[in-house]
């Protein structure tokens, strides 16, 4: 209950000055979302700034509250700990398998979880987008949940940038699943191949000049006109 009181606050704040005008958040494919009833997702996006984070919690329907991974380090504190923790923020060691947190992601999927990830595994600050890593292909296919790509657009500026009323925009492209594989093992270039693929995603859906080492391979995906 307290999750959804302060998710709320946030969101009612937020939204007001959205409404007003004063902040340009948007957002489009809304429609793109899997149905609410149809359990847990996994939402993939590219990651620019600390912004990113309530831009999209605001900016998607409230009954697609989100739940995320964060680095442990920011549990150290009993009181930050307990916060993020009833917040739905499962912590998890970068750079390791953190085989117990990604246990506890794939049970709060399996129960209907929707569980935002930033691929990149850390903010690439300049909007650039950064070559992706594989552990939402790895929960998606363990957990049989689907996954939504998504960008988001000028967040490069920071929480100045919304002040100073410039825009952020997030694009929701269709779902897709990744079919399970015996025991669920990955090889290795099996886990490269869907990787790219699901960065090629994102990068499809962000300016020419953002997608990084995905550009060719968008252009190449892009049927000519």
């Amino acid at each position: 209950m307290f999750a959804y009181i302060v998710y709320g606050i946030l969101y009612l704040i937020i939204n007001f000055f959205r409404l007003i005008g004063w902040w340009r958040w948007s957002i489009t494919g809304i429609e793109n979302l899997p149905p609410r009833e149809q359990g847990g997702m996994i939402l993939v996006m590219n990651h620019i700034n600390w912004v990113d984070i309530p831009a999209v919690g605001a900016l998607l329907p409230f009954r697609y509250r989100l739940s995320w991974l964060a680095k442990i380090e920011i549990f150290a504190n009993p009181i930050a700990g307990w916060f993020f923790r009833t917040m739905h923020v499962i912590p998890i060691r970068r750079g390791k398998r953190d085989l117990a947190a990604l246990d506890a992601a794939t049970d709060a999927l399996r129960n209907g979880a929707v569980l935002l990830i930033f691929p990149e595994g850390h903010r690439s600050r300049n909007g650039i987008l950064q070559p992706g890593r594989g552990g939402a292909i790895r929960l998606a296919m363990q957990a049989g949940v689907p996954i939504v790509p998504m960008a988001i657009t000028g967040t490069e500026h920071g929480f100045r940038g919304t002040l100073l009323r410039k825009p952020v925009h997030i694009t929701i492209g269709e779902p897709y699943r990744v079919d399970p594989l015996p025991n669920n093992r990955i090889p290795a270039d099996v886990m490269e191949r869907l990787t790219t693929e699901m960065m090629v995603k994102i990068a499809s859906m962000l300016p020419p000049d953002q997608r990084g080492p995905y550009a060719a391979l968008v252009e190449t995906a892009t049927p000519s006109q």
